[in-house]
């Protein structure tokens, strides 16, 4: 063992620098993940009129380019992760643009374009990278410049918000703007300078309910289910009590034939119905372990920047999970946002296997990186 840790190897190197813990965690998750979409393919084909294990055979592909693209990214040095954050955005900017010309229209949304028969969404990947730009702002030393990047942050995330509330994307924006909040708050700006943020914040919400019809009709779906629709999150949370300890079994489940977005939005209702509410705990608890862990490593870093990028990408992870899991709860409101390496899709496969893998570049010990 300390003839292997003392190689010069560049795998051996990798492997001793990593995160190795939060590494292997990750691999369980997507382990998990790769389950759950397969035993929700064979239902869910039957709404889309595809093969039986169409979704499966495709997360399974999905799942693999997204470890290697982690790989890659844990090479990167923290001026790397500033190069590629800005180039990113860019490229995702005019992506989010394009949706309102080429965009393909989706229950009434214009969030997708449609590369090389693939279906992929811009704003997933301008969430990390919005996270890297803002962190770039904030991470200054001397308080006139922190200001200064504080003020252009803000001109960044309203020159963000605009084009996604159009689109429609209302929860999107709400991610975006609760991360940007957090790193505000982490990079020490005077409280005083967050109750403008809080104000505005909540004016969004106001506007948004009153000029949007579809937000308008969640939120008060959530508040008052008796009185509207509420038939996808009756059926979650059906399929959660009915899983109790052990669950139906694998394949068992019921709710994955009665809601077409099981293997999406509801794929923990169908890992708690099949495989028990035990199982359910312990995927929360590899994702809490994963962002304390994170955390845990956030706080001793000297570096402003690699505090504030690491801290906002643990938060998108926070808030996607406690989200995803909330709507099949019926904790909150009902929204778009996946559950990470567990849920099926492409572009957010691919967008936390960026998350990720620039996390572990920015937490990875000092070595020999490009």
């Amino acid at each position: 063992m300390s003839l292997f840790r003392q190689s010069r190897h560049p795998i051996v190197r990798w492997w001793w620098e990593m995160d190795r813990v939060s590494v292997i965690t990750l691999l369980v998750i997507m382990l998990c993940g790769a389950v759950a979409v397969t035993t929700a393919s064979v239902a869910v084909a039957k709404t889309y009129n595809v093969g039986a294990y169409y979704f499966a055979l495709r997360q399974y592909v999905f799942l693999g380019v997204a470890a290697g693209l982690m790989v890659v990214l844990t090479g990167l040095k923290p001026v790397g992760v500033q190069r590629l954050g800005m180039i990113l955005f860019g490229v995702a900017f005019v992506g989010l643009l394009l949706t309102f010309v080429l965009g393909v229209e989706v229950k009434g949304a214009k969030r997708w374009l449609e590369i090389a028969g693939q279906s992929v969404q811009p704003t997933e990947f301008l969430k990390p990278a919005l996270i890297i730009l803002t962190a770039m702002l904030l991470a200054h030393d001397e308080p006139q410049r922190r200001l200064q990047g504080f003020l252009v942050s803000i001109v960044l995330m309203a020159m963000v918000a605009i084009p996604v509330l159009l689109q429609p994307n209302f929860g999107m924006v709400l991610a975006m703007g609760t991360v940007w909040f957090a790193q505000v708050f982490m990079a020490g700006l005077p409280l005083l300078w967050l109750a403008p943020l809080v104000a505005g914040g909540l004016c969004v919400v106001v506007g948004s309910y009153m000029l949007l019809p579809h937000v308008r009709d969640r939120l008060e779906r959530f508040v008052n289910p008796g009185a509207s629709d509420t038939y996808q999150i009756d059926q979650a949370s059906e399929a959660i009590m009915a899983g109790h300890l052990w669950g139906r079994g694998a394949g068992e489940g019921v709710v994955k034939n009665q809601l077409p977005d099981a293997h999406t939005d509801f794929i923990f209702a169908v890992v708690v119905e099949e495989f028990g509410i035990l199982v359910g705990l312990m995927l929360m608890g590899l994702f809490l372990f994963l962002v304390l862990r994170g955390f845990s490593r956030v706080v001793e870093q000297d570096d402003r920047f690699v505090l504030l990028a690491a801290g906002g990408l643990l938060t998108l992870v926070s808030l996607h999970v406690c989200v995803n899991i909330g709507v099949a709860l019926h904790l909150v409101p009902t929204t778009g946002m996946t559950l990470p390496f567990v849920s099926y899709g492409g572009s957010s496969t691919f967008a936390m296997a960026l998350v990720f893998g620039l996390l572990l570049a920015l937490l990875r010990k000092q070595g020999r990186r490009f």
